[in-house]
């Protein structure tokens, strides 16, 4: 039984065919002097826009043969035999770059609402747990004990953890993030951002290492970005782990680049591996973070790229590697 979502596609699909036909009769009745050749963006646009880039190709490459074939049914002797291909040439190929343009520009539509989906729900469960305890405090409910503080503090310290990340993506989407270049070593930005997750809640009762064969590697890059990055890296670590679990930062060089990995000994699901850096994806199920997405994200900002392998027997290792010297582009 075909359900509404794919009765919805059917009848869109139906109707920018129908369209094309339409306007290939109306081109055949009207002859070579009047041209309908606008209107066929009427069709393109509504199949690309509600079906995708590969159906809105093939509605593309229909509307140009439907227009090379009502320019022959029209008559008119053309002085060479391959310019009506010539033509219908140039038509598929405005065509195809007007399916390419409003497909990406439909994909980055849907990647920022899923993106502001996921943000909002989670603010919002932030925010409510700190009101819940604010009620139960001003109600008597509970005691002003530390633990209550603390559990107060670390939702609104999360809160704003989420709202400088969505920040920092929504300002690398719009290629307005501010790069600044500095000189930073290896060595010294893994110990600072180690003790910031050790003392994180994800960290209680888990051990987190920088290994001992570790290099110390001078190199140019961003050290906020970067920061981030590694950050989300260990915490997505240490929440993957199990309590009683430990994970291990490490840092070398290859190829003329600084890389850093993250080790732990949990493997990600097989359901989830081949989607991980896709936008709304998390290794922590559905609906949680902004995921795996925004760390791909930030390392291609500072001209890097990231990786992980996983499996039951090695556990998951992501791997981040940026160049030793970030290259600055001129602005003439």
């Amino acid at each position: 039984m075909i359900n509404l979502e794919q009765k919805s596609k059917l009848w869109i699909a139906s109707s920018g065919f129908g369209l094309v036909l339409l306007l290939g009769v109306l081109d055949t009745l009207s002859g070579q002097e009047i041209s309908f050749s606008v209107f066929y963006m009427l069709p393109i646009y509504l199949v690309t826009w509600h079906l995708g880039r590969w159906p809105g190709v093939a509605i593309s490459i229909i509307s140009a043969l439907t227009w090379l074939l009502a320019d022959y049914i029209a008559g008119g002797t053309p002085s060479h035999p391959l310019i009506p291909f010539w033509n219908m040439t140039v038509r598929l190929t405005f065509f195809l770059l007007m399916t390419y343009l409003l497909s990406e520009l439909q994909e980055t539509r849907q990647r920022r609402r899923k993106l502001e989906r996921i943000f909002f729900h989670d603010i919002l469960n932030l925010v409510g747990s700190v009101r819940g305890f604010a009620e139960l405090l001003k109600d008597k409910e509970v005691h002003a004990t530390q633990e209550v503080f603390d559990l107060i503090y670390n939702a609104a310290d999360r809160t704003l953890e989420d709202i400088e990340a969505q920040r920092t993506l929504a300002d690398v989407e719009n290629d307005e993030q501010y790069i600044e270049p500095v000189e930073i070593n290896s060595r010294l930005l893994m110990n600072l951002i180690a003790n910031l997750y050790r003392h994180h809640d994800v960290a209680k009762g888990k051990t987190l290492t920088i290994t001992e064969n570790t290099e110390d590697v001078q190199f140019v890059s961003d050290q906020s970005i970067l920061s981030r990055i590694l950050g989300n890296m260990l915490k997505n670590a240490l929440e993957s782990t199990l309590p009683g679990g430990g994970i291990t930062f490490s840092c070398y060089k290859k190829m003329g680049q600084v890389c850093f990995a993250v080790h732990n000994e949990e493997a990600i699901p097989e359901s989830v591996r081949s989607q991980i850096f896709k936008q709304a994806v998390s290794t922590k199920g559905k609906g949680r973070g902004i995921g795996t997405y925004s760390m791909k994200l930030l390392t291609e900002c500072l001209q890097g790229q990231i990786s992980f392998t996983s499996s039951v027997r090695e556990g998951t290792t992501f791997q981040a590697c940026f160049p030793i010297k970030f290259r600055t582009e001129s602005k003439d």
